[in-house]
């Protein structure tokens, strides 16, 4: 029999306690291990990873190609172009300085830049630009130089073709890419596109190993109701009269009533947005939407057509001018010219103030507030340009005794140029107001259209009746009236002029600056385009409105009407221009469909069939006839023409043996290959060059992808 353990004796307690106390320590200490390894490998593990991607990756987002913004002819008026542009990898630069130096004689820079360019290469970064966007004169000697640890990167650059071509509408785009105005900024999400991102990998002593690249994707193209031929000749005349008048400003506007579509917006003085910092910012403001301004006398064409819808007044109905003299509320108004009895007729043709302060007063407050109001003013447009100025008008409880008279003829109300064309468009088309617009549509870069943008009428404002009559006082105001000089030969004009006086330091209207302008449509029977120019300031001893503005919107009418091919309304001329048009290859005639009621716009009226035949006319067939037999022969069935490409005719439409009883255009394809169906030719001048009045070019995808 064993005898029984001995007790433990406190030394072997001892050693046991210490044997659990180390177990436990282990157990503990693997256990923090665990939980630490948890939390890095599993709950943290992506935070890690990014934190070990940004030490470790230098990533680099280039900007996208943004997408062209075309005329309504596919003419570029803002593209993309490549600019490479210099980066450093400091870790690869052996001799900072040196090389600091070396660049610095290629980038023309002073002692300071290059002090710059030494501490930038001595970074302890990746990656470095050195400068985005280089000439690539500049580029070449750079990369002639063969330096260690500089690079090159391809990016893009905004380039405008033309210049200050409707640099305003345009915009510019700032050196990131990004668009800060016009156009370039009110559809940067369409435009810019998705950029790319280059990714450098460096090791542990931060020298390069790997890049990868994610390439970007193109910008939309815009494509703007701007017909680039039409904005040619307003600028070109508006510049010419801000010159000759030495005004502060001018702005022209081309509208088509029908539509609403902006063809040309000129202001000046402009801006070349290829440099847009060598200017001063207000130089860079659409002046047609931004400016809101008394318009004075052309204010009471809106007058009159609210006095005539109301009929509170009749076109010859006799009106008490006073002498020239009107005395409300203690305040004297004095009339331009002392005028005792004018028909109403009179009234409007020599812009009596008093004539129309009688019929405004027959109108009252409320009648006359709703008639401004729906002819659009007080109120945005919603025309897709950016700063766009609601313009000034009071409610009628914030009237003062004199307001009523003032509106009457353009005073106590601030209005845009755009508005005022807008309103005249709705005398124009037959009593719509149509909402104006600058983008025709949107298309990818494959050339699919992603956003079409059709005309909108926002409300009917006058009556056929109504439209009938203002347009015969128009007509009137051209004919023997105050705007003469706005008369275009072989068309029949209708329109207004205006001369509002500026206020003055003092608070007080000036005796001697004011705003000359003429607004009117043409031609009258069938108006294809309301325009109207404005002159802020002009100076000389005759500088109304029918001494300054209309001459211009004449000069501005004449050139877009025989871009157009709208034929005059002298059937002898009509002829003689279609045979001169036919002369000139790809002419376009830029009409759309009208959106308005059928009672809104007149069709040109068909030649009757010869002897009195109840036969309908029907389409000839042109196809294989010259230019010029063939616009001869639409001409005479009473068609406008669009000609598309030179040579002899290889297609038509409306086709052979279509009945004419309501067709507007005859639309001509021209080929110089032989056959009935061919491919339109066409040209584009020098990037550099004024656009031709009668070119034509619709660029493909592909070629707008590819363009420089």
């Amino acid at each position: 029999m064993l005898p029984p353990p001995a007790a433990p004796t406190v030394r072997d307690r001892l050693i046991r306690l210490r044997l659990m106390l180390v177990a436990l320590s282990v157990c503990l200490w693997a256990g923090v291990v665990v939980v630490r390894l948890v939390q890095l490998q599993v709950l943290g593990r992506e935070s890690y990873q990014l934190k070990a991607a940004r030490q470790s990756e230098r990533t680099i987002n280039l900007d996208p190609r943004r997408g062209p913004i075309l005329d309504r002819n596919g003419r570029p008026l803002a593209v993309s172009v490549d600019a490479e542009s210099v980066y450093a990898v400091p870790q690869e630069i052996h001799e900072p300085e040196k090389t600091a130096a070396a660049l610095a004689r290629a980038l023309g820079v002073d002692a300071v830049g290059r002090r710059e360019l030494g501490a930038l290469l001595q970074r302890n970064r990746a990656f470095v630009w050195v400068r985005r966007k280089v000439d690539p004169r500049i580029t070449r000697e750079i990369r002639d130089l063969q330096l260690d640890g500089i690079g090159f990167l391809t990016e893009t650059r905004r380039y405008y073709p033309k210049r200050e071509l409707a640099a305003q509408v345009l915009g510019y785009v700032g050196l990131d890419n990004t668009g800060m105005s016009g156009i370039e900024y009110a559809f940067e999400d369409l435009i810019r596109g998705r950029a790319a991102k280059v990714s450098v990998r460096i090791d542990a002593r931060r020298r390069p190993m790997e890049t990868t690249e994610k390439t970007a994707t193109d910008g939309h193209a815009v494509v703007l109701t701007i017909d680039e031929a039409i904005q040619y000749a307003a600028e070109k005349e508006i510049e010419r009269a801000v010159a000759e008048t030495g005004s502060i400003s001018g702005v022209a506007v081309v509208m088509d009533p029908r539509t609403g579509e902006v063809l040309a917006m000129a202001g000046r003085p402009t801006f070349n947005p290829n440099r847009f910092n060598a200017y001063p910012s207000s130089r860079w403001r659409n002046r047609a939407v931004a400016d809101a301004y008394e318009p004075g006398s052309v204010f009471k064409v809106f007058t009159a057509a609210a006095a005539l819808q109301e009929k509170v007044v009749d076109a010859d109905e006799t009106v008490d001018c006073g002498g020239g003299v009107i005395e409300i509320a203690g305040t004297q108004i004095n009339d331009h010219a002392v005028f005792h009895q004018l028909t109403f007729r009179d009234v409007l043709a020599h812009s009596s103030d008093i004539g129309m302060i009688r019929v405004a007063q027959r109108l009252g407050r409320e009648n006359f507030n709703r008639h401004i109001r729906d002819f659009g003013f007080g109120a945005v447009t919603g025309v897709e340009l950016p700063g766009e100025s609601i313009g000034l008008l009071r409610p009628p409880n914030r009237w003062s005794a004199l307001s009523l008279a003032s509106l009457s003829f353009g005073q106590e109300i601030g209005v845009t140029a755009l508005q005022l064309t807008a309103a005249m468009a709705s005398v124009a088309n037959g009593g719509y107001l149509m909402k104006p617009v600058v983008v025709k549509q949107v298309e990818d870069s494959f050339g699919h259209v992603v956003k079409a943008v059709r005309p909108v009428a926002v409300r009917r404002v006058l009556e056929p009746g109504t439209v009938d009559i203002v347009t015969d006082l128009l007509k009137g105001v051209v004919r023997k009236g105050t705007g003469w000089r706005a008369a275009v030969t072989g068309y029949t004009v209708a329109g207004k002029t205006g001369t509002a006086q500026k206020v003055d330091a003092s608070g007080r209207y000036s005796m001697i600056d004011h705003v000359a302008s003429f607004l009117g449509f043409v031609p009258a029977a069938r108006p294809a385009l309301v325009i109207l120019v404005s002159l802020d300031t002009p100076r000389g001893e005759h500088n109304e409105g029918g001494d300054v503005a209309a001459p211009v919107f004449a000069r501005i009418a004449e050139q877009a009407l025989a871009h157009l091919a709208v034929p005059p309304e002298d059937p002898d001329r009509s002829l003689r221009m279609a045979a001169y048009r036919a002369d000139s290859p790809n002419v376009t005639l830029a009409r759309n469909e009208s959106a308005l009621a059928p009672a809104a716009y007149h069709p040109t009226p068909v030649a009757p069939s010869p002897a009195g035949a109840t036969e309908p006319t029907r389409m000839p067939d042109l196809r294989g006839l010259s230019a010029r037999e063939a616009a001869n022969l639409a001409a005479r069935q009473g068609l406008l023409v669009e000609l598309k490409g030179s040579g002899r005719v290889v297609a038509q439409t409306p086709a052979p043996g279509t009945e004419l009883d309501a067709v507007m255009t005859c639309v001509l394809t021209l080929s110089r290959t032989s056959g009935r169906e061919g491919t339109p030719t066409g040209g584009l001048g020098g990037p550099e060059s004024p656009p031709s009045l009668t070119s034509e070019r619709r660029f493909t995808p592909r070629e707008r992808k590819n363009m420089p």
